[in-house]
């Protein structure tokens, strides 16, 4: 390092450039744009947390190289402004990032630890909060019922169906009218949006066209075209504190 120094300050003064920033600029085999770099890299970490279990999780398809690091900057702006909101209704301080008021090897992080950490902790509960409102579709729901909009977003009814909390979705008929075969079970698992439809169920009977021989089995995975699947949903309310039925009269 002391050799790094030496040569540095042994090179000639560009004009306009501080020569102490000069000599500085190299530290163990770092430049100063590289320790810049690797600041900045730790101060958007919140961002680029919610950004990768949004891509892991929520996303239906994997974002591009562009995308993402938008998604981690708007994730992280949204992060810090609202620790900010925290610390201030809180009352404490919350360190402004200040370049000019540090060294050349000491930019952004020293002042500002405290509040990487404390919005790396939020931004964890912010990405489980967005999965939340993005499994359950929170925002199309609710623009919806106010009637702003008919549309469900970006998925088709076949997501926005299964995604959805209320209970008549919960046991589904699916009729193979091909095989005669009605399987009727409880939905544990079903896919993501695409072009094969899978759906797993529990507590499975098997049905023939006429409602008879019925074969009962613990778990039954199925897989149908989008275009070719025909599923019904029996499941009926009783009255207030009453059992919960489906259509062939059985209680859950």
């Amino acid at each position: 390092m002391g050799w790094a120094v030496r040569r540095s300050a042994q090179l000639p003064v560009r004009r306009g450039i501080d020569p102490t920033l000069s000599a500085a600029a190299s530290v163990e085999g770092l430049t100063l744009i590289d320790i810049i770099l690797v600041q900045l890299a730790i101060v958007f970490l919140p961002g680029l947390i919610w950004a990768q279990i949004d891509a892991r999780y929520a996303a239906k398809e994997k974002p591009g190289q562009a995308e993402f690091i938008i998604r981690a900057f708007l994730f992280g702006v949204s992060t810090y402004a609202i620790v900010y909101v925290g610390y201030r209704l809180s009352g404490q301080t919350f360190s402004a990032l200040s370049v000019e008021a540090s060294g050349p090897t000491r930019l952004l992080l020293d002042d500002f630890v405290d509040e990487i950490l404390v919005s790396v902790v939020v931004a964890f509960v912010l990405a489980i909060v967005w999965l939340y409102a993005a499994t359950y579709k929170i925002l199309a729901r609710l623009l919806i019922r106010t009637r702003a909009t008919k549309r469900y977003g970006d998925e088709d009814v076949w997501d926005f169906t299964f995604n959805s909390s209320q209970e008549e979705i919960e046991y589904v008929h699916v009729r193979d009218f091909n095989k005669g075969v009605t399987y009727a079970g409880w939905v544990r698992a079903f896919s993501e949006t695409g072009k094969s439809r899978e759906l797993l169920l529990r507590d499975v009977i098997m049905l023939d066209s006429q409602g008879g021989n019925p074969t009962e089995v613990p778990l039954l995975y199925l897989e149908r075209d989008g275009t070719d699947i025909h599923i019904e949903f029996p499941f009926r309310r009783s009255s207030p504190g009453g059992e919960r039925r489906r259509d062939n009269g059985e209680q859950r």
